[in-house]
């Protein structure tokens, strides 16, 4: 069909990367404006933050697949590497068994949660704070040159892509965009007002960047693919996005996005057979695919964020209300109010 043949469809892959701007984007903010605030990171703080925020859910499913396993005699060979998050950096993707659907990039962002405080605490004993930047410059400049290090050698196309898609080390450009894009919000906010000159560089960027998702190797791909989305996330941060972003109904699906990403595949790997035999493989049938099941997905997502994620959330306030009360030494927000709808995603 000519739509799934559409380029916007064939780089859906890209959508990983986009969410890990954002992601590098609000938690680097978070960072940034503790270490501008107090001089350092607290770890653990944010370690445990993050982790009442994502673990509830993951190891409710790990649970789930675990009984699976026990009482149903269902394979699950790799799922002690889903329930450390390294299951991307072991190639099981072959394998006709996959444990967590789309684990691998919550590995990448847990280990990214894991490195990046303690990589700001650290530098900010040795270098002045506005210095650190150069930390997220050196990660970003040295992802190609590991890449084509680790390609030495591989000429199957698809174990080429498999060599470098999936790790922290070959694969989290976008995040250091993320990073970088945060300590411009928080340590130089003077270059988010209107400048027309800027805005068509940026576009420009992202126009470029896109044109050579179709032509460039792999060893520079993602670095691309990272600054184009990151020129239009600085693009539409400093234009402001349109007010629905804002609306509750997107805060509503932003809450659920999560729920969502780690339901959707067990759920169609399920369901998906049944399907087939009765809509065929066609147009029509995926049309319907997506709205049935992605229906039922967001329902149970729904399910799974009230009586999983809230109450975790909801004890994640009460053990930090105290430490996150306003004190007269606290600057006040600098978030523009373009990030305030994405929040709910991430916090």
């Amino acid at each position: 069909m000519l739509t799934l043949r559409s380029p916007f469809v064939r780089f859906g892959w890209t959508g990983v990367d986009l969410f890990c701007i954002l992601s590098g984007l609000l938690i680097g903010t978070q960072l940034w404006k503790e270490l501008r605030d107090s001089g350092t990171v607290d770890v653990g703080r944010f370690i445990l933050r993050r982790g009442l925020r994502i673990w509830p859910l993951y190891y409710f499913l790990i649970a789930f697949l675990l009984a699976e396993r026990l009482f149903l005699g269902f394979k699950r060979p790799y799922l002690w590497l889903d329930a450390t998050f390294l299951a991307n950096y072991y190639q099981y993707f072959h394998c006709p068994t996959h444990e967590v659907g789309g684990g691998w990039s919550l590995c990448v962002e847990e280990q990214f949660y894991l490195l990046i405080p303690i990589l700001l605490m650290v530098g900010a004993m040795f270098l002045p704070k506005k210095l650190l930047v150069w930390l997220a410059l050196i990660w970003f400049g040295a992802l190609p040159v590991i890449r084509h290090f680790v390609l030495q050698g591989v000429v199957d196309p698809e174990a080429r892509r498999d060599a470098v898609y999936y790790c922290f080390h070959t694969h989290s450009d976008s995040l250091a965009i993320g990073v970088l894009i945060s300590w411009i919000l928080i340590w130089k906010p003077n270059l988010l007002p209107k400048s027309r000159l800027l805005d068509a560089a940026l576009l420009l960027v992202f126009v470029f960047g896109f044109s050579l998702w179709y032509t460039t190797g792999l060893t520079r791909l993602y670095s691309i693919v990272a600054l184009s989305y990151g020129a239009l996330t600085f693009l539409l941060l400093r234009l402001q996005l349109p007010s629905p972003l804002r609306s509750k109904v997107f805060y509503v699906i932003s809450r659920l996005s999560y729920g969502v990403y780690l339901l959707h595949a067990g759920l169609f790997k399920h369901v998906m057979p049944y399907h087939v035999r009765l809509f065929g493989n066609g147009f029509v049938s995926f049309f319907l695919a997506f709205v049935f099941w992605g229906t039922a997905t967001l329902a149970l997502a729904f399910v799974t964020f009230s009586f999983i994620e809230l109450p975790f959330l909801r004890l994640r306030d009460r053990l930090f209300a105290r430490k996150s009360a306003p004190s007269r030494l606290t600057r006040p927000p600098t978030n523009p109010p373009s990030l305030r709808g994405y929040e709910a995603s991430f916090t």
